[in-house]
């Protein structure tokens, strides 16, 4: 797949094909529906992916370094967050401030990674989506 265009136009030939057989569904749910199809959990993760990817094939803006670092880790619940944005982060959480008072004494880089559900007060390791920004 090319672009987010190209999963645009799945979900329209999806959408026009379920309306020939009398079923009803609105652009944004036929985006979601070829979102799971392709093993992204929504919309906006695909679309983000295939900018990533897009723009992995361009031009590489730096080469990786064989280097470890280590971030504070932040779980986040109902924000899906994107490179190079700012938002507010309301915290609560005893570990998420500690990991922010680290990331404020050392480079101010954290990494965040979106809970799978936000209902878990405490999460883990297995509570956290694999990628984060």
């Amino acid at each position: 797949m090319r672009d987010f265009r190209d999963a645009k136009a799945m979900a329209q030939t999806l959408r026009e094909s379920l309306t020939t057989k009398t079923v009803t569904i609105s652009h944004s749910e036929s985006l979601e529906l070829v979102s799971r199809m392709l093993g992204v959990a929504d919309w906006n993760t695909l679309s983000a992916v295939l900018q990533a990817e897009r723009r992995d094939t361009v031009a590489p803006a730096a080469k990786l370094t064989a280097t470890t670092a280590f971030y504070p880790a932040i779980p986040l619940r109902d924000l899906v967050p994107f490179p190079n944005e700012t938002y507010p982060l309301f915290v609560g959480r005893e570990r998420t401030i500690q990991a922010l008072n680290q990331a404020f004494e050392g480079g101010r880089e954290v990494v965040v990674a979106i809970q799978r559900e936000a209902a878990v007060d405490e999460p883990g390791l297995a509570d956290v989506y694999e990628i984060g920004a």
